[in-house]
């Protein structure tokens, strides 16, 4: 993109918070939570918007990523996780050394 479209982006965006926050003071809503609940609004759509594409982004890449991994294993009950086969350890350590 353009600097000029994201300052452009940024700009209009400020203008529309603004504009909201300025609505919600006329309407009778003290200015800090008019502010607060725009601002947290705003954050709320935004972290579902990063979940969503994060979401369709491992759908479609067909990528494990770490994290995933992590919270597979947190899932799995503790004895099949520690699970060790000392049986394939030393035979793959017999391949090593033949």
């Amino acid at each position: 993109m353009n600097p000029y479209q994201v300052m452009g982006g940024i700009a209009c965006c400020t203008l529309i918070f603004a504009g909201v926050v300025t609505f919600l003071t006329l309407q009778g809503v003290p200015l800090l939570v008019a502010f607060l609940g725009v601002y947290l609004l705003a954050v709320w759509i935004m972290m579902g918007m990063q979940r969503r594409a994060r979401q369709l982004f491992e759908e479609n890449s067909g990528v494990n990523y770490q994290r995933r991994h992590d919270r597979e294993m947190r899932l799995r009950p503790e004895h099949e996780s520690n699970v060790v086969d000392l049986d394939a350890t030393f035979n793959s350590r017999r391949q090593f050394q033949a």
